[in-house]
């Protein structure tokens, strides 16, 4: 028996199945793991974006409400203690703001400090 065939008898001889067999169940296997992750990106949340001026904030409930440039007023939570500190040193009631945030649970989230953002220089 040369190298080739004990490889293949090992490969073989578990399951009984052909070489066939195992490259459709590589085959199979690629294609399941390539789909799962491009659901899993597909499930991940997509930020929405909004306009507005701070109406008020409150740093112990880590929340900051704006009024949109439409008019309605959103309150956001924060989750990012960086963005929570830029909001406390650098942003104040009435300043223009940008906020992406993604949504669950019905709570609107600040994920992250760039998605807080002054619309004026050095915010």
């Amino acid at each position: 028996m040369n190298r080739h065939e004990a490889v293949y008898t090992l490969i073989v001889l578990p399951s009984g199945g052909s070489m066939k067999s195992l490259r459709f169940v590589t085959l199979l296997t690629m294609i399941l793991f390539c789909l799962s992750i491009s659901a899993g990106i597909a499930l991940s949340a997509e930020k929405s974006s909004v306009k507005g001026k701070i109406s008020g904030y409150d740093l112990e409930a880590k929340t900051v409400t704006i009024t949109a440039d439409d008019g309605k007023e959103m309150t956001f939570s924060i989750e990012s203690d960086k963005a929570l500190q830029k909001l406390d040193d650098r942003l104040f009631k009435g300043d223009e703001v940008k906020i992406r945030y993604t949504e669950k649970d019905g709570k609107k989230l600040i994920r992250d400090t760039n998605d807080l953002r002054g619309t004026k220089p050095g915010c």
